[in-house]
């Protein structure tokens, strides 16, 4: 008797844990294959006082951005000459990506590739469009991914203002335009900071 009931199965702590093993796999599994979650599409209102910790940047009146100063590197810079462009560059102390913020006539030419070259045939994406807090549309969001876990990202407003995001490596044509998904949460949060400061009186 004492034999027959040495061998009657396996014990149930072992069949629980093995259900929670396979469990964990099916679960990381599927993890691995969903689509990223699309970054926030900005409602954009007027600008209220900048928080601490934050650089806001922009034209003297219009669409600004808030920038929090502890994650990166900033450089400003405008042509001299026509088409006249105001911008600023953002890099990561990773020093692999960057975000560019622009305003003027050659930033909207520039805009006009929702896509970054070469990802055009690999790389799913969307296109959303951008509301301020009135309901009036003010813009285009170009927003996609790759296998890898990447992201590219292009951001349009009114008055030839353009947002994008990419990597360092541009002669890289399988990373071009697209950066890490840490990197691009960073950069998503100062895209979705726009808002608009009006002129004395207006």
């Amino acid at each position: 008797m004492r034999s027959f009931l040495a061998i009657k199965g396996p014990r149930p702590w072992f069949i629980v844990t093995t259900g929670i093993l396979l469990l964990c796999v099916a679960y990381l599994q599927f993890r691995s294959h969903r689509e990223p979650l699309a970054p926030t599409v900005p409602v954009v209102a007027s600008c209220k006082e900048a928080k601490p910790g934050m650089r806001r940047i922009g034209n003297q009146y219009g669409f600004q951005f808030d920038v929090p100063v502890k994650y990166f590197t900033t450089h400003e810079g405008a042509s001299d000459a026509p088409p006249l462009v105001h911008g600023f560059s953002f890099g990561l102390e990773n020093g692999r990506s960057y975000l560019n913020i622009s305003w003027g006539s050659l930033s909207m030419t520039e805009s006009l590739r929702p896509v970054p070259p070469g990802l055009t045939d690999f790389a799913p994406g969307e296109k959303r469009k951008i509301f301020d807090d009135k309901g009036n549309l003010i813009g285009e969001d170009s927003w996609g991914y790759l296998d890898n876990g990447e992201r590219w990202r292009r951001v349009r407003l009114i008055g030839w203002v353009v947002a994008s995001y990419g990597s360092v490596n541009e002669k890289d044509v399988a990373s071009y335009g697209s950066v890490h998904e840490k990197d691009a949460e960073l950069f998503d949060r100062v895209i979705s900071s726009a808002c608009l400061l009006s002129a004395p009186g207006s």
